[in-house]
């Protein structure tokens, strides 16, 4: 029963989700041309029916493939309802043309990523995983020690040298942001105490605020949604009152960024101590104040036109000028910026020559003279695995990334399914639906390379902490749902909650 209403809660916020959306463009859909606005609406369906399927509980597992097309809704399909010039510059006919590219790129993700999760998953082998209760109390841990390390930043407490600053910081980050979407997770699905649950309330809320506190907003918002995100995979249900508590705080904050960077960041560098947090977001909130009910007079001079969220995280005009460029003035790339990948992946202390993390996007720019190679070593404009897909192969190239990308995403959320939460198996989930996020303007080449890096810890983890152990066979602990509950019924708080926490723990391996 609980299992039906958390489906049928997804599938009320996905509809209303839906409707605000519609409702939020209809007015841009009736006025641009039939041809873009019938090329939208045909990305916007192909990128939300993965997420219909994962909401209305047709599929199982974590949504990385949802996760994943749901990002091309405003990399490829609302930037065609805005006034972002270079999506302007090509005609609606160039506009139909991308977007049924990016349909069939999707689409044929979809239908290979279907074929791995419509099906339960039926693995029994052993598998790895790290002791339940210690390796909650070591990502609480590490959220401490994240909090304690932005104290120290913004307090500039002590000098650390540059390159050991370096490592430190990649592996709390790593490490904390992995703790925030495991704990995050596990809240959702009810496996915390109610003194955990708030522990880890605080924490989040502490690391925001600091996060933020350095005028770099980006890194806090960032930090919210992926906890967001983490809480709905878990229990597949809206946390309402943790959502609007923190847009509430961070929205205003975003209008008065602007005067703050140019009151602190043009002069000497500003540290802020943590008993001075709330004078330094008191005088934020002021300029935030002042910006959004000041009235501009006469003689101000005419403020510069700011490229909304939509426009700046657009992706598609990279893959119409691709379009519109090849093979008409240069020829297709045939898989040069794929066959940089095996360097990319080498250590750099094996390879002291090694070329650049974005030498793909570098090539790509450089092939349809968008840049000259000289250009490259001061901007980066990036692209996205499509439109390097199309800059390669042309349209077969659209088929092939996405087949790629389908079964890449359809494995891993797979072999994840029913997988213990400290499990390898659902860590490397976690680290691939942070990708999945992130990787919109992401050649294949900063792909692979990075996942690599970012696997390491995990490896490591691995080989050194984590033991083997089976999982339990379905048929032999499967009960009817009415039964659990009324056996749940019957235990206390404390009961319950060491219950939860040993379920998800699987069985020690025997040996034979």
């Amino acid at each position: 029963m609980a299992q039906v209403q958390q489906k049928n809660q997804m599938k009320i916020v996905f509809w209303i989700g839906i409707g605000a959306l519609v409702m939020a463009n209809f007015k841009a859909l009736r006025q641009v041309a039939p041809a873009t606005a019938l090329g939208a609406v045909f990305i916007g369906i192909a990128c939300m029916f993965p997420m219909y399927l994962w909401c209305a509980g047709k599929v199982r597992g974590m949504p990385i493939f949802p996760f994943f097309t749901l990002t091309y809704l405003w990399t490829f399909c609302l930037p065609l309802l805005s006034s972002n010039p270079n999506v302007l510059m090509y005609s609606p006919a160039d506009h139909l043309y991308a977007s049924m590219t990016t349909v069939t790129f999707l689409g044929c993700g979809t239908f290979i990523w279907w074929q791995f999760v419509k099906a339960p998953n039926q693995n029994s082998q052993p598998i790895l995983a790290l002791p339940a209760k210690g390796a909650e109390t070591f990502f609480f841990w590490m959220l401490g020690v994240q909090l304690l390390f932005n104290m120290y930043f913004l307090g500039a407490w002590f000098s650390i040298p540059g390159s050991l600053f370096s490592l430190v910081r990649g592996i709390i980050l790593g490490l904390s942001t992995l703790g925030v979407f495991v704990l995050c997770y596990r809240s959702g699905r009810g496996d915390l105490s109610k003194f955990r649950n708030s522990l880890l309330f605080f924490l989040i809320a502490a690391i925001i605020l600091t996060s933020a506190a350095t005028l770099i907003l980006k890194t806090a918002l960032t930090l919210f949604l992926m906890s967001i995100v983490a809480y709905v995979i878990g229990g597949r249900k809206l946390p309402l009152l943790a959502l609007i508590i923190g847009l509430v705080c961070i929205i205003p904050l975003h209008y008065g960024k602007h005067p703050m960077r140019h009151q602190y960041w043009n002069g000497p560098p500003r540290h802020v101590q943590p008993w001075e947090y709330a004078a330094w977001f008191q005088e934020w909130l002021g300029h935030s104040q002042g910006e959004l009910f000041a009235k501009p007079q006469r003689w101000d001079p005419p403020k510069e036109k700011k490229e909304s969220f939509v426009e700046r995280s657009s992706v598609i005009h990279m893959l119409l000028m691709a379009q519109n460029k090849i093979p008409r003035l240069y020829p297709y790339m045939n898989g040069a910026t794929y066959a940089i990948i095996p360097q990319l992946m080498l250590p750099r202390f094996l390879s002291p020559n090694k070329i650049r993390s974005h030498e793909g996007t570098h090539m790509l720019n450089v092939h349809v003279k968008r840049q000259t190679y000289q250009e490259t070593f001061k901007t980066v404009i990036a692209w996205g695995l499509l439109p390097e897909a199309y800059a390669n192969f042309g349209f077969i190239g659209a088929l092939l990334i996405g087949g790629i990308l389908g079964s890449f995403y359809g494995f891993v959320t797979r072999v994840g399914i029913d997988a213990p939460t400290f499990s390898f198996r659902t860590l490397f989930c976690i680290l691939v639906i942070s990708f999945a996020l992130a990787s919109t303007e992401w050649t294949a080449g900063v792909y692979s390379a990075t996942l690599q890096q970012s696997s390491m810890p995990l490896i490591g983890m691995r080989l050194v902490l984590m033991k083997r152990y089976r999982l339990r066979p379905p048929e032999k602990y499967q009960s009817s749902e009415a039964s659990l509950l009324s056996r749940l019924q019957s235990l206390n708080e404390q009961e319950r909650q060491y219950l939860l926490q040993y379920l998800d723990q699987p069985l020690p391996q025997q040996k034979p």
